[in-house]
Formats: structure tokens, sequence, C-alpha cells
């Protein structure tokens, strides 16, 4: 009586412990974003955006960007001040279209998120393209054994 569920005990930790995140996934750092070119990032976030503004649901979007505000709210002195510059450099780098794009929106926009929570996004983008068979992986891991 006691071997099955002891058995049971086992399969199952063993199961709930190999759903845990890798290590990269926890802590939001992605190396392979990291080595990239600044116009390979500007690939991977117009893909990273075309997933969040087109393919999720609204009320998905709108709660990722709802939580932004509350990043903000809860953030130190510094940081909001950090913030603000980050929102008005993006602002005065866009010419007079972008901006009367922007206004109006009714959909949130990947360029309203943080770093942080752009990164699910632009990870997803790069397994995207490495599955498609995009990625060079012999370059990629030339560019993160130099990286570490």
């Amino acid at each position: 009586m006691r071997r099955p569920i002891t058995f049971g005990v086992a399969l199952g930790m063993t199961l709930f412990l190999s759903l845990a995140p890798p290590a990269d996934a926890q802590t939001g750092v992605d190396m392979r974003w990291e080595v990239l070119s600044k116009s390979e990032r500007a690939i991977i976030d117009r893909l990273a955006a075309q997933f969040y503004e087109e393919s999720l649901r609204y009320a998905q979007s709108s709660q990722i960007e709802a939580h932004t505000s509350e990043l903000y709210v809860h953030a130190t002195p510094a940081e909001r001040a950090r913030f603000r510059e980050q929102r008005r450099s993006s602002w005065n780098e866009m010419n007079e279209s972008q901006r009367h794009a922007l206004r109006g929106v009714k959909r949130p926009t990947f360029r309203n998120l943080t770093e942080s929570q752009k990164a699910p996004f632009r990870r997803y983008a790069i397994d995207q393209l490495d599955a498609a068979g995009a990625i060079d992986e012999s370059a990629m891991a030339a560019a993160l054994r130099n990286d570490i």
C-alpha cells in the first residue's frame, strides 16, 4: 500500500518541479537579446510589437499596459525620473506623423511597455525566428561565448 503512494508522490513532485521556468526566465534576462546588434534588436522589437499589438486580446494587452502605470506609481523618485526621461527621449526621436499616430490610440502599444515587460515578447520573437531557422546558431553561439 505504501509503495503506490510513495511512487505517486515522487512522480507528482517530479512533474511539479519540472514545470518551473528556467533560471533566465525568472530573472528576465535573455542572453540572446543581449548579444544582438542594434539592427537585429529593431527586427526583434518589430516582431514582438506585432505579436503584442495584433495577436493578444485587447483585455490582455490592456491589463499589461495598466500594470505600467502601477509600476510608475510605486517607483522611487529616481526611477520615475528615469522613466520620464526615457519617454521624453522616445517622443523627441519621433517625427510629427509618428506623434500624430499616437494621439487617440484605442489599443495599447508595445512602445509603452517597460523593458522588463517587453522581455517575454522579445523572447517569443527570438524563439519564433529560431524555430523558422532564421537565426544562425553558430553565430549566436560565438556571440554568447564572447559575452560570457
